[in-house]
């Protein structure tokens, strides 16, 4: 923790710390498996959208809910399907880190997922069961990006530049850039699948592939006597918390700070084929890969569409921005409040108690804020909060905004973005 987040003010936190995990965190190889075959029954917290075979997206659980809830312009999951030169890592790898990220966010149903995706690419089952921590067997490039991803995920409001450049040491700036949005996309993931406790599916038949011969019908594999007794390293485990939050006049000083962008920014043709007119550097920065036009296109669409009203959507941004130390996307947070007719005053209020909110505001950003700091502290009675005062598909775009902050945090924050004239 740092000396100037220790001698900062601080408002009250707006509502009571909820416990470690609203859920079981399987310390074990053996009880995060029985906790994923368990899952596959879990209670959804909005209800089970009707099935639906002639969508696509509603072949999983996941893609069920975002057809079923979010109107279609926000549906975009981030990623393209067809081939991006531009990224040159390989898929298993990201796997890899996908699972790391699922596990340290205590994702069920995402870690699941991953589960199958390395079992069909032929991982075997200690291979993965080493992810939880025990590296020594990964090349010093793979630990880089493994502790890399686990501080990304767990602690965003920490990561320094000397992260950045000790990734360059094994990595192209590009390469850098492909984790950096990878991550934060699965970050943005877990807590769309996780805030909303989707069950997972009956069985990981969809990802297997031929000559594998894992059995992806059921999650009660034994595990072997090397990894029995390993204990996570990864999974949310008396994690450290993230401090107090900074006063006003220190947020800013730090928008006045000089800032030189971290990454590679695209040039004005690639950008422009992404956005017309003045592109913010965000875009900019995505625009490095055609495989983000989804992204960089579902953003500005959830910004400008969709149910909620604009002010909300700025209250959303800026809390979970305050709690990732985000000073970029707080920025951005801060002028969409303005156009939305909130005072400069009324804005900093947000980090106090927030009595003078809504009931519905207040419980939407109390949601909002544990989606951004610990996604597995989500309880069942903090969505119910929520629906008394909105529409379940109006809930489904309060949880859906707290993932694009939590994508949009990661990658502005890290790349150090100057903030847009």
């Amino acid at each position: 923790m740092t000396a100037l987040v220790l001698a900062l003010l601080v408002a009250p936190a707006a509502d009571p710390v909820p416990a470690e995990s609203s859920k079981p965190v399987g310390l074990t190889r053996d009880a995060e498996k029985e906790l994923l075959e368990k899952h596959k029954v879990a209670k959804p917290r909005l209800p089970m959208p009707p099935a639906d075979p002639a969508n696509p997206q509603s072949r999983v659980n996941n893609g069920a809910f975002r057809a079923h809830y979010l109107p279609a312009e926000l549906r975009d999951s981030g990623f393209a399907r067809e081939p991006d030169p531009a990224m040159t890592l390989d898929n298993t790898f990201k796997v890899k880190l996908f699972w790391i990220t699922s596990r340290a966010n205590n994702c069920y149903y995402c870690l699941a997922h991953q589960e199958y995706k390395l079992l069909g690419a032929g991982v075997t089952d200690d291979d993965i069961a080493a992810l939880d921590g025990n590296w020594v067997a990964a090349t010093e490039k793979e630990r880089a990006a493994y502790a890399f991803t686990k501080k990304l995920t767990h602690a965003p409001h920490l990561i320094t530049k000397d992260d950045v450049e000790a990734l360059k040491k094994h990595y192209t700036p590009a390469q850098l850039t492909e984790i950096l949005v990878t991550v934060a996309g699965y970050n943005s993931t877990n807590r769309w699948t996780d805030g909303l406790n989707i069950p997972g599916e009956t069985d990981g038949g969809r990802f297997k592939k031929e000559g594998v011969k894992a059995d992806f019908s059921t999650f009660k594999t034994p595990t072997s006597e090397k990894y029995a007794k390993q204990q996570t390293l990864v999974g949310p485990v008396k994690l450290e918390a993230r401090g107090a939050l900074e006063a006003r006049d220190v947020v800013e000083a730090r928008w006045k700070d000089k800032r030189e962008a971290l990454l590679p920014l695209a040039d004005a043709k690639t950008v422009g084929d992404v956005w017309t007119g003045d592109a913010p550097n965000w875009v900019a920065l995505l625009a490095n890969f055609k495989s983000m036009k989804g992204r960089i296109g579902g953003l500005k669409n959830a910004a400008e569409k969709g149910a909620l009203p604009a002010k909300l959507k700025g209250q959303i941004a800026w809390v979970a921005a305050r709690q990732d130390r985000a000073w970029y996307a707080l920025a951005v947070a801060r002028k969409q409040l303005l156009a939305a007719g909130v005072s400069e005053d009324d804005i900093w209020k947000l980090d106090g108690d927030r009595k003078h909110l809504t009931e519905g505001e207040q419980a939407a950003l109390a949601l909002a804020e544990t989606l951004a700091v610990a996604p597995w502290k989500v309880t069942d009675e903090m969505v119910e909060r929520c629906r008394k005062s909105y529409k379940d598909a109006e809930v489904a775009e309060i949880v859906y905004r707290a993932c694009n902050a939590a994508f949009f945090d990661r990658v502005t924050e890290t790349a150090r973005l100057p903030l847009d004239k």
